[in-house]
């Protein structure tokens, strides 16, 4: 599954790397972001990750009240397999550390009061939980398909949050494609 949305996922992690270099106005969109994510996450039913899910958004808003920011929320386009949100949301706490240093170093947290989201725990225990509800998954090549194709959605739900969220509020943002992460063959 990790080797299959690998390039949804670094075109993501190019995204969020871009925001840090954004500063302040990037960690605002970080948070949105976060928010829309975790909130329409939220809302599918049979996740095991939805209280964490519910929790993210929680603290997400937190932030967004200190930093008095409005977002409208935004509905999932699909309903996604549950494993595929299991497979995101506990994904998405193995990069925590690695993003609180990442907001640490770019100036932006060590200013802001809004860190409810990056203070959150890392859930590592919903981790171990999607391996081993994947690794007891009957061999259902159709299943295991639609996981995976949900998984690459959401993916690039999130990258058109990001996205969106850019056009939205004016600020010049690139979009980044899988071409801009593939080695030049010139």
């Amino acid at each position: 599954m990790r080797q299959d949305t690998q390039d949804s996922h670094k075109i993501l992690d190019a995204q969020i790397t871009q925001l840090c270099q954004e500063g302040a106005a990037g960690y605002r969109r970080f948070i949105v972001t976060q928010w829309q994510l975790f909130s329409a996450l939220s809302q599918v039913s049979g996740a095991k990750t939805q209280p964490v899910s519910m929790e993210l958004a929680a603290r997400a808003l937190a932030d967004l009240r200190v930093m008095k920011i409005n977002a409208d929320e935004r509905p999932l386009p699909f309903a996604p397999h549950p494993l595929a949100v299991d497979y995101l949301v506990a994904g998405s706490r193995l990069g925590n550390q690695i993003l609180r240093r990442m907001w640490r170093d770019a100036g932006v947290t060590s200013q802001s009061t809004a860190d409810a989201y990056l203070s959150a725990p890392d859930y590592l225990e919903h981790w171990r939980g999607f391996l081993a509800a994947a690794e007891t998954m009957p061999p259902e090549p159709e299943v295991v398909l639609n996981i995976v194709e949900n998984a690459i959605q959401l993916f690039n739900f999130c990258a058109d949050l990001l996205n969106a969220q850019s056009t939205e509020e004016g600020l010049e943002c690139r979009i980044i494609t899988p071409q801009d992460l593939s080695p030049s063959t010139t």
